[in-house]
Formats: C-alpha cells, structure tokens, sequence
C-alpha cells in the first residue's frame, strides 16, 4: 500500500479488506504484476495524474477470474487474464474513433500489487493457456504500448531503420522486436555494455553503449547516414537531443516515455526544416492489447521476465528497476 509519496521503503506491505465487486467488474486472483517506472514514478511523485493517496500501485496485471459482477457478459470465473491500463467509456468520439486511450472518462487501473484486484470487465482481455501469466502481465501496457508504438503510430515500414532508447526496459524490449518483426533495422540504445547480448538476441542489428546525456547522434549517422526515419523514445528527456539529431528528413519522432523530471529545449525551427512529425502514444487499446496477446501465443513476441519476486518484496523490486540494471520487467508473484 502506498500511502505516502517517496522512496522504495515507503512500500509497505499490509493486510486490507476484499476488494468489493461492482456489476461490471470481475474479481481477480493475481497470479503476477509487473513492476513498471510508471509505478516508480507514480511512488516517488514525479507523476501526480491517476495519483491519489492512499493506493495500491500495480496495472500490468494478470490472474484468473474468481468472481463476475451480475452485468459482465463476456468472461467467467476461471478465465485468465491480462489488461490494459485505462477503463474507457466506449460512447465519447475520442473512443469512437480509436483513441479510447484519450477518453476524458478514462479511469487507470490500480491495484495489482495485491493477491486480488477488482477489476472492470472492460480493461481485461483472455489469455490463452499457454501463454505464462508472468509473461501476460507484460502484454498490455508493455507489449501493447510497443505496437502501438511501432505500427499504429510510427507506421513503420519494410526496410526502414528504427532508433529505440532505452530498449532494455519492459517496452523498449518489446518495441525492438517488433520493429524487427516489421522488416525494419533496428537500432537499439543502452546505458550499460552488460546488456548488448540480451538486445542482439531480442533483434537489433546495432546496440548503441551511452551513458545519461551523452551525444550518441553521430554514432547513428555512421550506421544510418541519412538518418532514422523513426525514433521510438521511451526514456524522454535526457536522451531527446541525440536522438532528435539522429532523425532523418520527414522521419517521425514517436514519444512513449518521459522517466525523469526535466524539461527539454528545442528550438522550433528544427522541427520544420527535418520535416519532422514528433507524435505521442498514449497507452494501449483494447485491440492492440488483443493483438499483443495473439503474438505471444504465436511466439512472435517474447516479452522477458527479468526477475520473479514476492510481492512483500516490492520495495526492492522498485529499487532494482530504479537502478536499471536488469534486462527486460521484473514480476512481483503474489
């Protein structure tokens, strides 16, 4: 339960009540929960949205139907399953038109750090048996986010290279391998030399060594001269200047993370004269999720496990992922 904004140790494990079921939710026993910097942030207070005091931290989640509200019509106790990140309302012209990720009715799902969770039937997709629930909880706001990032918004095409920072994390994995999966020469970069085989192995055709602010721009152009004409960004930031540079002509910039609390400077002009489209993503559609799912099943995609620890663990759980030293989510196992 998180009850006050800070450090890893202020995750402190405690004994709540049942969760209560409204009659469009479903009761879920936690079979794992990924352990996002979306949480670290949410924890120590860089992100204060969907943030309110006392919570319990956890959205990528995956378990098994215990119990269904009186109006859930599409799943049943026993079923398995993953979400995704936001409830939406379905009935706005946002969600109308495939931006359900932007409904101003969105409600974030909480919760998972927890053996049960109450969860809306509409932010839960199936998951088929062989699919490890260590494995789906990452699909959703991982994997999902990835295609979304990839296909739907960076509209990646054959032959194109693809820049990914930040690529040893839960979603800069995912993103590599499904750039690679897209026909695309993926370029990947990391802070640490230890992490270059897992990338090698996950598809980039070049991993990229550079250390927080460093100028790793001109170590793109000799592998690209003209440039990349995408760039999936999931640090922000601290890495948005090189990679910025390392766009080509008419490339399209795809923004999925911002970790720290900086701001960047950029002079506007620079965006007109590379003929740049800088362009976020927001989250993951229930599609995209049910898309994400048929690609791990298939063995397309193989988001990886870092680390399994027990939940009470989760305070060095945060801490592991705030140093970032590990290669792929770490999954707390209630």
């Amino acid at each position: 339960m998180l009850r006050s904004l800070g450090g890893p140790e202020v995750l402190v494990p405690e004994e709540v009540p049942e969760p209560s079921m409204a009659p469009d939710e479903v009761l879920v026993e936690v079979g794992a929960v990924g352990v996002t910097y979306h949480d670290v942030v949410q924890r120590n207070g860089t992100m204060r949205r969907h943030t309110k005091l006392p919570l319990i931290l956890g959205y990528e989640i995956a378990g098994t139907v215990q119990a269904v509200g009186v109006a859930v019509t599409t799943l049943r106790p026993g079923d398995r399953i993953c979400t995704k990140a936001f409830r939406s309302c379905g009935l706005c012209r946002l969600c109308r038109n495939g931006m359900e990720t932007a409904c101003a009715r969105r409600v974030a799902v909480h919760g998972g750090y927890a053996e049960r969770v109450a969860l809306a039937e509409e932010v839960c997709v199936r998951v088929p048996e062989e699919v490890p629930l260590e494995v789906a909880c990452m699909l959703g706001p991982s994997t999902g986010v990835a295609l979304n990032a990839v296909r739907d918004v960076g509209g990646v095409r054959l032959g194109e290279t693809v820049l990914v920072t930040g690529a040893s994390g839960g979603v800069g994995l995912s993103t590599v391998q499904i750039a690679r999966l897209s026909g695309a020469r993926v370029v990947a970069t990391t802070r640490s030399e230890a992490k270059r085989a897992a990338l090698t192995e996950a598809g980039a055709h070049h991993v990229l060594v550079a250390a927080d602010g460093e100028d790793f721009s001109k170590a793109v152009k000799a592998l690209a001269p003209d440039g990349v004409q995408v760039v999936v960004d999931t640090v922000g930031s601290r890495v948005f200047t090189p990679a910025f540079k390392a766009l080509a002509v008419g490339g399209r910039y795809v923004m999925v993370g911002q970790l720290f609390r900086e701001e960047i400077s950029i002079n506007p002009a620079f965006v007109f004269f590379q003929r740049a489209r800088i362009l976020g993503v927001g989250s993951v559609r229930r599609d995209q999720l049910e898309d994400s799912v048929a690609l791990a099943a298939s063995g397309q995609v193989r988001p990886l496990v870092a680390r399994r620890m027990p939940l009470e663990e989760a305070a060095a759980a945060h801490a592991l992922v705030e140093r970032g030293e590990l290669v792929g989510r770490v999954v707390l196992v209630p």
